[in-house]
């Protein structure tokens, strides 16, 4: 599983914002790539908080951001977990095929 780069990630907020694609279609394709993304941001930004380093003005705004980082990855989760219960579904309802014995 790999996650986005920047790059990536701009274009495709990019041409999902433009309307060029299926709302569904994209982030069916793109939300467990997007949620490894946010993984490592939120590891990043706590690596951030917690550096000596970083001046109290600059970690309020990162503990800002991790707080919002969190929520898109509950989103996220949300959006997985309801595709995968649609999916399911949707399997139960396909017929089964019929077994033949020899």
């Amino acid at each position: 599983m790999s996650d986005l780069n920047a790059e990536q990630l701009d274009v495709g907020l990019r041409i999902l914002n433009d309307g060029l694609v299926d709302v569904n279609s994209f982030w069916d394709e793109n939300i467990t790539a997007f949620r490894q993304t946010l993984l490592v941001a939120i590891r990043e930004t706590s690596d951030a908080i917690a550096s000596a380093r970083t001046s109290p003005s600059l970690r309020i705004e990162l503990e800002n951001q991790l707080e919002s980082l969190k929520q898109h990855v509950e989103l996220a989760d949300r959006y997985i977990e309801r595709r995968s219960l649609s999916f399911e579904r949707s399997a139960r309802k396909l017929p089964l095929p019929e077994l033949r014995m020899h």
